[in-house]
Parts: structure tokens; C-alpha cells; sequence
């Protein structure tokens, strides 16, 4: 019992006695804060819905760290306009991005593939093209049988907005490989892959660079048998052939090839 006695004094100190401690005031509530403008009108589900569904507009998602974007697209008189909003705010968009309007803009839309599947028949890729640790995307405006030609934009930390890299124009289908940090091209050249070129970049000096070249192709082209795989890569600022192969069974051979630490046998 004495043990208790001597507890309970204990607790009573520590709380400050039996009383109960008055509550503190409520403060009496603030006027309410001034509505804010809002630059573009709140859109609804029957407005995004309505959107989605015209021909003339596409939208797509790039998971930026730390702030999402969401790019529109839609054709105007004077071309393309690409619209880049933050998740986070609606407000007023981050950039607008024109450029030249593409033929076949609503039929892409209609059968684009995944934005993050290169290569997949999409209007739009979405990949970090120059390793940064942010994705870029490009924007498809061209395209033929196989091959399909991007404007590609990067994310400039610095600037908050992306920024035109031109040396992809011309780069048909450009697949990022974070294994060798290039950037593999591929352009058929008839049926069957017999013919078509492998072209690999990567940057150099922050100047995107073609380090390796891979051709297959007919010394004759009435001759089947006169069929070859040539590889030049860069050395001392000049492409230079390493490699020439002729004959059947290629496949392997372009396969070893493709790794950028692959040099040839021993």
C-alpha cells in the first residue's frame, strides 16, 4: 500500500495535481481568404470527355520528378500547338511548343501505340534521350513504311521547359539504351531484313555523335548470294570499316554487333 501511496504522489506531481488544466481559447475564426482568378476555367468531366473525343486533339502523360506533365495537342491554323501544363497547378500552362502540322495527325491518333514502347506505331515517344535521368519526348512528323522521323524535345532543368533538339530529325525510330547509354536507329532496306542500316549514337562533347554503322546489303542486287554485313565504327573522328562479313546466317552476327563493347573475335 505504501508503494502505491508514493506512485500515485508521483503522478500527481507530474501532471501538476488532480485539476484539470482549463482548455485554451478557440481563436476566433479569420476573414475568408480573396478568391483567386483562375487564368483557365475549371473543366468538368463532360468537358474533358468532349476533348478527348475530337479528331483534332491528343494528349499524353511524362512522369517527371518531382512535377508531372501533361502535354495537349491540338491543330491550329498555324500548325500543331503542343500545350505542357504541370499536374500540380492547371492555372497557366508551363510552355507552348508549335510546330508544323502532320498529315496523318488524325489517323496517328486514332492507332497510336504506348508513348513508352518505342517503336510501336505512336505519334509521340516518351524516353530520356540524352540520359539525364529525366524523360524527354518526341513527337512523330513523319513517317513511311516503317520508319518513323520525331521532332524530340529535353528537359532543361535550368530553363523549366524543353528545349528542340534538332540532330534527331532526321534519325529514323530512335530506340534509348541505357546499357551502352546510345541511341540505336534502324531503317529497312527491302523484305525480310536482307537490307536495312543500324545507325548507333551516342553524345559526345554534348554533340550527338554516330559512333557505329551496321549495313546489310546485295554487292549485286541481281545475285543473292552476294549478300554482306558491313560495320564501320568511329575512329579518330572518321568512320572507318572494322568489320565485313558475306554470306547467309547474318542474324548473330548483327546481334553481337549491336553491343557497342563488342569488337570482333579474339
Amino acid at each position: 500500500m505504501k508503494k502505491w501511496m508514493i506512485f500515485l504522489a508521483a503522478l500527481l506531481l507530474l501532471t501538476g495535481g488532480c485539476g484539470v488544466p482549463e482548455p485554451e481559447p478557440v481563436p476566433e475564426p479569420g476573414p475568408e481568404p480573396e478568391p483567386v482568378e483562375r487564368l483557365v476555367p475549371v473543366p468538368t468531366a463532360r468537358d474533358a470527355v468532349q476533348w478527348l473525343t475530337d479528331p483534332s486533339h491528343f494528349l499524353f502523360y511524362i512522369d517527371h520528378w518531382p512535377d508531372a506533365h501533361i502535354i495537349t495537342t491540338e491543330r491550329t491554323e498555324e500548325g500543331l500547338a503542343l500545350t505542357v501544363w504541370s499536374e500540380d497547378s492547371l492555372d497557366a500552362p508551363v510552355q507552348t511548343i508549335l510546330m508544323e502540322d502532320c498529315e496523318d495527325f488524325d489517323q496517328m491518333v486514332s492507332v497510336s501505340g504506348d508513348a513508352y514502347e518505342p517503336n510501336s506505331g505512336a505519334l509521340v515517344t516518351v524516353q530520356d534521350f540524352n540520359f539525364d535521368g529525366q524523360d524527354d519526348f518526341g513527337f512523330c512528323y513523319r513517317r513511311g513504311m516503317q520508319p518513323r522521323f520525331y521532332h524530340v524535345w529535353l528537359w532543361d532543368e535550368d530553363a523549366g521547359q524543353y528545349q528542340t533538339e534538332p540532330a534527331f530529325d532526321e534519325l529514323p525510330s530512335p530506340d534509348v539504351d541505357w546499357v551502352d547509354m546510345k541511341i540505336e536507329c534502324y531503317i529497312r532496306g527491302g523484305a525480310a531484313g536482307a537490307q536495312g542500316d543500324h545507325s548507333f549514337y551516342q553524345w559526345v562533347d554534348g554533340v550527338l555523335t554516330e559512333v557505329r554503322h551496321i549495313k546489310l546489303d546485295f554487292e549485286d542486287r541481281e545475285d543473292y548470294k552476294s549478300h554482306y554485313v558491313s560495320v564501320t565504327d568511329l575512329i579518330d573522328g572518321e568512320m572507318q570499316e572494322v568489320f565485313r562479313y558475306k554470306g547467309d546466317y547474318y542474324f548473330d552476327i548483327v546481334e553481337r554487333w549491336r553491343s557497342l563493347g563488342y569488337a570482333g573475335e579474339n
